[in-house]
Order: structure tokens, then C-alpha cells, then sequence
């Protein structure tokens, strides 16, 4: 199994297998907190070959540095090869969080693991900026 792409993103979901991504970002500049993100996307597509078919167990989270969980998901996911012939296919996920509260700057982390395993980390860096409020990521819709 690999991971093709793991991200966060302002926005991102799956239509017809394909997975679209809206403004991905590994930092968020705040000028004050508590901040609570209004949304945001973890997304994840994986490459699976045929020995890697049949039910597997997902977790998603989002930690603070000291393991604190801000959001988790764990779900089974059962992989199934399309009908044609090939020898691996992808497959995608997001998982959506709205009003995810970062209570302190810090060094965060989006842990994606498979079955127990360690398959992908992406950092979050949340900063406090003086005078500025979310640099990086400008208001959402």
C-alpha cells in the first residue's frame, strides 16, 4: 500500500473516485487564541495492489505535540480491485472537521495509519502573528 497523497486543505472531497483538492497548507497564523478553523480537509488517496484486497482499518487524527487529539476518525475500509484487469488501483478519502479549536501556537501533526501502521504524517504548523489574523489561509466561504 502507498500513500499517494496525503494533504490538508481548505477543501476537498471525492466525485466518481477522483479526489479534488481546494488550497492545501501545512500553516495557519492567528493573531489571538483560543482559534477555532472553521473547516478543513484531510485528504487521502492510496495506491493498492491486488495482495492488499479486502477490509482494512483506517484512523485519521490530528494531535497537538503533546498527543492530544483535536480530531480522529477511525473507520474499515474494504479495498476491492475494479472489474478490469489491473494490477493495483487507487482509491480516495477526506475527512471534513468545522470548528476545529487550536487552543495554544504549536507544532501539529496529521497521523494516517492503516492497520496499526504509520503510513503517512503531514505537519500543521499554527502560529500567533501580531496585527495579522490567518495570513495563510483567508476567510472561507
Amino acid at each position: 500500500m502507498k500513500v499517494l497523497v496525503a494533504a490538508v486543505a481548505d477543501h476537498a472531497w471525492v466525485e466518481n473516485g477522483c479526489l479534488s483538492l481546494c488550497r492545501t497548507f501545512d500553516s495557519i497564523n492567528v493573531d489571538k487564541f483560543p482559534y477555532a478553523i472553521p473547516r478543513m480537509s484531510v485528504a487521502l488517496r492510496l495506491l493498492i495492489n491486488r495482495l492488499e484486497v479486502g477490509e482494512h482499518k483506517l484512523n485519521i487524527s490530528l494531535t497537538d505535540a503533546d498527543g492530544q487529539k483535536l480530531m480522529n476518525s477511525e473507520m474499515k475500509i474494504n479495498f476491492q480491485l475494479p472489474q478490469v484487469a489491473v494490477p493495483e488501483a487507487s482509491f480516495s478519502f477526506v475527512l471534513n472537521g468545522q470548528n476545529v479549536s487550536f487552543q495554544k501556537p504549536g507544532d501539529y501533526v496529521v497521523n494516517i495509519v492503516i492497520d496499526g501502521r504509520v503510513e503517512a504524517t503531514v505537519p500543521l504548523y499554527v502560529r500567533q502573528t501580531k496585527g495579522s489574523s490567518n495570513l495563510d489561509i483567508p476567510d472561507r466561504i
